[in-house]
């Protein structure tokens, strides 16, 4: 089912993505602009012809580039391979990982952010999460084989892992804090993600303007999604600028001469 109507959906929204499970593990959500658009890493994406369906060389190359490249741009460099791949993920880089979010309007934001004509979903579902991303291999999405020394890894701490593992990034940026990531990391990138309990509303793009204002009404904005003068810039020009330019405002300037 779309959503065509604007209370409609928002009524849905708020009532599925706040409502009291009584407890357990925490609910996360993710938002896509484009609701066909598969639970694919951004690395799977068209890549398995061209790397046979072995993504490990592509994916060196990579992060090898990505890490060679912005080591004089960073003071405290990542201290592990799992927050290499956070940093590269936050700022474009294609990984193996999928954006999460602890916080429904944050996921509403990432649907609703651009693409106004085409249709948009916030995915939702309770599932386990990992802070101590240091237990697992990242290739795997299971324990890595340190952690298989320990006398606890004889039982899974994720019910789907060593397919896929949801892990918490250490909120050392603000991008991480005010977006309350959580990441997804597949085994398999090339493999669509499937979770029991996964739940989707889907939204008409028609929507998207309506929503972005409602949003930042409730401080979810641009600028606060991507601190810093870039994310300020974007979202003056998306309030602005953008709403001209797709006619969905008229500016109409009145000149008065005044002579007293």
């Amino acid at each position: 089912m779309i959503y065509n109507d604007l209370e409609e959906f928002w009524a849905e929204f708020l009532g599925k993505s706040f409502a009291s499970d009584g407890g357990g593990v925490e609910k996360i959500f993710r938002g896509v602009t484009d609701k066909d658009h598969d639970l694919v890493p951004s690395i799977g994406r068209g890549t398995e012809l061209g790397t046979s369906g072995d993504i490990s060389t592509l994916e060196h190359y990579l992060m090898e580039e990505f890490k060679r490249l912005s080591l004089p741009e960073l003071t405290l460099p990542p201290r592990s391979e799992f927050e290499w791949l956070f940093l590269a993920q936050h700022y474009g880089v294609p990984t193996r990982l999928l954006d999460w979010s602890s916080n429904p309007l944050v996921a509403l934001f990432f649907a609703v952010e651009k693409e106004d004509e085409v249709d948009g979903a916030v995915y939702m579902v309770k599932h386990a999460v990992s802070d101590q991303y240091e237990l697992f291999d990242y290739q795997t999405a299971d324990y890595t084989k340190e952690t298989r020394k320990e006398p606890f890894s004889v039982f899974a701490i994720q019910p789907r892992q060593g397919t896929v593992v949801f892990v918490r990034p250490k909120y050392t940026d603000r991008r991480y804090q005010n977006q309350k990531s959580i990441f997804s990391c597949s085994e398999d990138p090339f493999k669509a993600l499937e979770i029991d309990g996964l739940k989707k509303l889907e939204f008409s793009g028609r929507l998207k303007p309506d929503l972005r204002s409602r949003l930042r009404t409730l401080g979810i904005a641009t600028s606060f999604i991507y601190p810093g003068l870039a994310g300020v810039a974007s979202e003056a020009k998306c309030f602005h600028y953008d709403p001209v330019v797709s006619e969905r405002t008229k500016i109409v300037t009145v000149s008065v001469d005044l002579k007293l």
